[in-house]
């Protein structure tokens, strides 16, 4: 794939251009590991918590880096290569990988769903329920990234937003119209989902985990909270109302809510007729129906899947069907 460096800086907050300023130059690839930069790509030097990209800069251009986006000034100003000052290379990396692959979230119903428990299966879910429909759909999720029937591994909960926009991009090419995402409290927090556009949030729950990443439960909540914040007027927030926090995680999203839940009135509500280790008799908009998923956690977790589907435009009886 190559993109002019032009129409990849699109929208990106440019501070100075030093070096060679010919942005008419094509770019091949981006990449923010100095270990894998092949010739003609992006390197995007992030300050991360552990190490700084800008201490790598050199060696991606030794190995064939054309271009360096960075936020701070270094010594070594090599003259075949452009420097991009920008005042946040995260920020940056987003729409520069938008950009690069063609925008692909602009052209697929990309859903993501956030919570302690349950992104998994929701997830999961929702990737079997649209392929027995016969809704081509791409999976992004612990397991792995799957378009169709073809795996492809990872290594984040949420890989990077390069991965995420080039995935996207095959999916698209494929067919694929929806697109099922895990969003991690650390992929939010490392803005590993920047400049990505969402058609729906999930909220399963919060509980206190990860607290040793997050230091602290309202640290945790906020980071969460920012994912809903983010959504646009034309997304939807679909909330567990069962959780205690539900409210919290909602609280400055511009985007439509809905409530889903067991004990409270809510928007997606489900009975539950019979419970055993057999599976659940369930009850749905009035019908019955049986699953062999045991534990009332599931019940959540199909429960949401549904209410993701029926927002989605998808009809009640087909979705019960399948």
């Amino acid at each position: 794939m190559k993109k002019l460096l032009k129409n990849v800086l699109e929208k990106v907050h440019v501070l100075k251009i030093i070096g060679i300023k010919n942005t008419s130059k094509f770019i091949e690839g981006i990449s923010v590991d100095s270990k894998i930069v092949q010739p003609n790509m992006i390197f995007v030097a992030i300050k991360g918590k552990k190490t700084d990209g800008h201490k790598f800069i050199i060696d991606a251009i030794q190995k064939g880096a054309n271009t360096i986006i960075c936020e701070k000034k270094f010594f070594s100003i090599h003259k075949h290569v452009t420097y991009v000052f920008v005042p946040n290379s995260v920020e940056a990396l987003g729409i520069i990988s938008s950009n690069f692959y063609d925008h692909p979230t602009k052209k697929i119903k990309l859903i993501g769903i956030t919570g302690t428990n349950g992104k998994t299966s929701v997830a999961t879910i929702l990737h079997q329920l649209f392929s027995k429909m016969g809704e081509k759909n791409i999976l992004i999720s612990t397991m792995c990234i799957k378009i169709l029937s073809k795996k492809y591994l990872t290594t984040h909960t949420t890989p990077n937003v390069i991965e995420i926009n080039k995935y996207l991009n095959i999916s698209i090419q494929k067919g694929c119209k929806y697109a099922f995402m895990e969003v991690s409290s650390h992929g939010i927090d490392q803005k590993r989902i920047a400049g990505l556009l969402f058609k729906g949030g999930v909220f399963t729950n919060i509980t206190h985990d990860h607290l040793d990443y997050h230091k602290s439960f309202r640290h945790y909540l906020s980071t969460k909270r920012l994912f809903f914040n983010n959504l646009s007027k034309n997304a939807f927030a679909l909330v567990n109302s069962d959780d205690e926090n539900s409210h919290q995680i909602i609280k400055k999203t511009s985007a439509k809510i809905y409530f889903y839940g067991i004990k409270k009135k809510t928007d997606f509500k489900i009975k539950i007729l019979k419970e055993n280790i057999d599976g659940n008799q369930l009850l749905i908009d009035g019908h019955q129906i049986f699953i062999n998923l045991i534990g009332r956690f599931n019940i959540y977790n199909l429960l949401a899947s549904y209410a993701t589907a029926i927002l989605l435009g998808k009809k009640k009886m087909i979705l019960l069907k399948a």
